[in-house]
């Protein structure tokens, strides 16, 4: 079955953020170093950097996307300490098992905008942070040996 995304989960230091969530990505950036010889040319994967992204409905309510963000920010600025993440499928089933895996991670807090939009639009906030390493999946994938 597809997995549509009506129900996800997305927790930033523990705070869940779905209800001003409307895109959210777990996104790998696999650089590629291509060697050239003689003989011909031959691409070699790199470093892979794994970035947080997603697009938050700005909100000063407690506990939402402004209070959150600024938080997370402050807290690096002040003494490098990086937001945890967590996001899920589905928010409403038990998490971390086979049909509902969650992935973890920590990310390093960037500045974003705080007031973006058009008159009458909502306000959104688009997030790029980086990780600090690959994100951990719950379960883990096991591979099957021969």
């Amino acid at each position: 079955m597809p997995l549509i995304l009506t129900n996800a989960s997305l927790k930033i230091n523990g705070q869940e953020l779905a209800c001003v969530t409307n895109h959210l990505e777990l996104s790998p950036d696999v650089s590629v170093t291509t060697v050239d010889t003689f003989c011909g040319s031959k691409d070699y994967p790199g470093v892979v950097k794994w970035s947080l992204v997603a697009t938050l409905i700005q909100s000063f309510d407690p506990a939402a996307t402004e209070e959150v963000l600024s938080s997370a920010y402050a807290a690096y600025l002040a003494d490098g300490t990086l937001a945890d993440f967590e996001m899920a499928g589905y928010r409403d089933r038990a998490a971390g098992v086979i049909d509902n895996p969650t992935w973890a991670g920590q990310a390093i807090p960037q500045p974003y905008s705080p007031i973006n939009g058009d008159a009458g639009d909502v306000s959104t906030v688009d997030l790029e942070w980086s990780l600090s390493g690959e994100p951990t999946r719950t379960p883990a994938v096991t591979v099957p040996t021969p």
